[in-house]
Order: structure tokens, then sequence, then C-alpha cells
């Protein structure tokens, strides 16, 4: 592979990054607990973005409960973002795979 043509091939996949961190930023999931009583979203870029409590889950005597259920949901909005990213970094990397040396 000549220097001309990979210099090609890593402008594109430049672009490609960036375009897909733009739609990251743009994009949002939401992670859930109990049952969706805790619901966490988060931005693409695994940001918390909002958290929503169902009235029922909050019991004054069981604090440490609720304190689970939003742990829950915040990690599972957490993973499902990092989801997002490998899915859509991925793909816009993806060309670059068979250039020998970067990956």
């Amino acid at each position: 592979m000549n220097i001309q043509k990979l210099m090609k091939e890593a402008q594109k996949a430049q672009r490609q990054m960036a375009e897909a961190q733009e739609r990251l930023a743009a994009m949002e999931v939401e992670g859930s607990a109990g049952g969706g009583l805790v619901t966490a979203s988060a931005n693409g870029d695994g940001v918390i973005t909002k958290v929503r409590i169902d009235p029922s889950a909050i019991d004054p005597d069981d604090v440490t409960l609720l304190e689970d259920l939003v742990t829950a949901a915040v990690s599972d909005a957490q993973r499902k973002a990092k989801e997002l990213q490998e899915r859509e970094l991925g793909s816009a990397v993806g060309g670059l795979q068979g250039m020998p040396g970067l990956f």
C-alpha cells in the first residue's frame, strides 16, 4: 500500500470518526431498575442526563433500596451508552482494520 493511499484512508477514517462522535452526542439511551421504578438517561458519551424516580419507589424506612435502584439504573444506562459507542465508533473505523500496523 502506498503512502498516498494510506493518507487518504486515514483522512476518510478521521471524517467518519468525527461524524460518529457527532451522532453519539445526539443519541440517548435509558437504563432502568426495579421494573422501571427508577430510570436513568445517558447521552451517547455515557453522561447521565436525567434520573426519574417513581414516587412509589420512595420508602423513608428503606432508603438503601432506593439507593440501590438508582445505582443499578445509572449502571444500566452507562452500559448501554458504552455498547452504543462501540457500535457507532466501531463502524466508523472498520475500514482501517485492513491496514497493517494500525490495529
